[in-house]
């Protein structure tokens, strides 16, 4: 009997795979807020650009940021977490103090009805302890009486929270979790009969040395996809992806991802076609195929006629209509750290939407309801404005309006 069927969630139906068509707004220029200027320090008494990790948004459609920012241009005082309203203005409510011997990042954000999660590498949170992940209310409160006791290395980079749990991915050592481990939504507390511990190669007894690190989690409602970069995870052979169940012991599907060279890491993976469907992305190549590949969700097995190529890793994604957007590292004559790739045909990349931010792109995140895709990463300067680390491009006009009676392209 197979442990995981197609999945058939209202929220992962497949969007029609129309290209867009030419907008009212200019498609190469991001909009005129957010500009906040976000700066970190520069460990010489200043400051320089800042640098975004995450961006999730709350069910009124706000928008949180998390990075390595500590202020705006204006002298608003951020410590890794902001949030910005549907306006694109700061939110000047919203002040959450994380503090940290060392370095102050948040990497994840999840948000749960109307709790905030978020992960990274901190120390505290309001003064509380609180070692890299931790419980907010709605108002960027910190929830006392949780607290999921993770040691000061164990550096968070994803977290995926469904009704049952909430999960954790990234370097993770302690108490043998070893890249992965559950949360109770309750206290924090770890679930010990939830096991899926990673390993760089497959071996038959985990080990912290081999450990290893979860990049990116997505929660079906039906099982758990995981990527980062490992061969082994809760005691089979993956590479680099893997899907699981929801419930203890944990139970490995029979997904395999054909990944088989590069650095064989996952950062981002974005399922399509009512679930039919996942778009991974990375530092990989999987044969000819290289950074972005589309696999079957069931079997993992390659689509080999979809072949964009982006010239270097890739770190996010975002499904935008008929485009799938993609921000990483890549640069070569045509794109730079974030293009769009059609998902009909070979996947080839709209050379008319040329954003060109001037370095690497960590996050996106497509808002339907604005018609707008914002961008994180560690660009000083996206469409040739300044914009530190945090952009949105408008794609507002006739390609998001009614077609024929259906909202085709949201």
């Amino acid at each position: 009997m197979r442990l995981f069927a197609r999945l058939a969630l209202t929220a992962l139906t497949a969007l029609p795979a129309l290209p867009l068509l030419a907008t009212a707004a200019d498609p190469e220029t991001p909009d005129a807020r957010p500009d906040l200027g976000l700066e970190r320090g520069d460990g010489a008494g200043g400051f320089t650009v800042a640098r975004v990790h995450a961006l999730a948004r709350q069910r009124d459609g706000r928008l949180l940021v998390g990075g390595d920012f500590v202020r705006a241009a204006d002298g608003s005082v951020r410590s890794a977490l902001l949030r910005v309203g549907t306006d694109g203005r700061l939110d000047p409510a919203f002040g959450v103090e994380l503090a940290s011997a060392g370095a102050i990042r948040v990497q994840a954000i999840a948000v749960q009805g109307d709790a905030i999660y978020i992960g990274g590498r901190f120390q505290q949170v309001e003064g509380q302890a609180r070692n890299n992940l931790a419980k907010l209310d709605r108002d960027g409160n910190l929830v006392a009486d949780w607290n999921a006791g993770l040691l000061e290395d164990d550096e968070i980079f994803a977290l995926a929270a469904g009704p049952e749990a909430l999960y954790a991915g990234g370097d993770i050592a302690s108490l043998q979790r070893y890249g992965l481990a559950r949360f109770s939504h309750a206290d924090g507390s770890e679930d010990p009969a939830w096991r899926a511990p990673t390993q760089v190669f497959p071996t038959a007894e985990p080990n912290a040395g081999a450990r290893g690190r979860v990049h990116a989690l997505h929660h079906t409602g039906q099982d758990l996809i995981v990527g980062g970069g490992f061969g082994q995870i809760a005691g089979q052979v993956r590479a680099s992806v893997a899907r699981l169940s929801l419930q203890a012991p944990v139970e490995v599907g029979d997904f395999v991802s054909p990944i088989n060279g590069g650095e064989r890491i996952v950062y981002d993976i974005v399922p399509a076609d009512a679930g039919q469907t996942l778009y991974v992305a990375g530092n990989f190549f999987a044969g000819q195929h290289d950074h972005l590949i589309r696999l079957d969700a069931d079997s993992g097995a390659l689509d080999p006629t979809w072949s964009p190529r982006p010239a270097g890793a890739v770190r996010a994604l975002a499904r935008v209509g008929g485009w799938l957007c993609a921000g990483g590292d890549f640069e070569n004559q045509t794109t730079a750290f974030l293009l769009r790739t059609a998902v009909a045909g070979s996947g080839g990349a709209d050379t008319n939407w040329l954003p060109l931010p001037d370095a690497r792109v960590r996050d996106l995140l497509w808002d339907p309801g604005s018609a707008r895709l914002w961008v994180g990463g560690d660009f000083a300067d996206i469409g040739g404005l300044s914009r530190n680390g945090l952009a949105r491009y408008s794609f507002a006009g006739e390609a998001l309006l009614f077609r024929d009676g259906f909202e085709a392209q949201r």
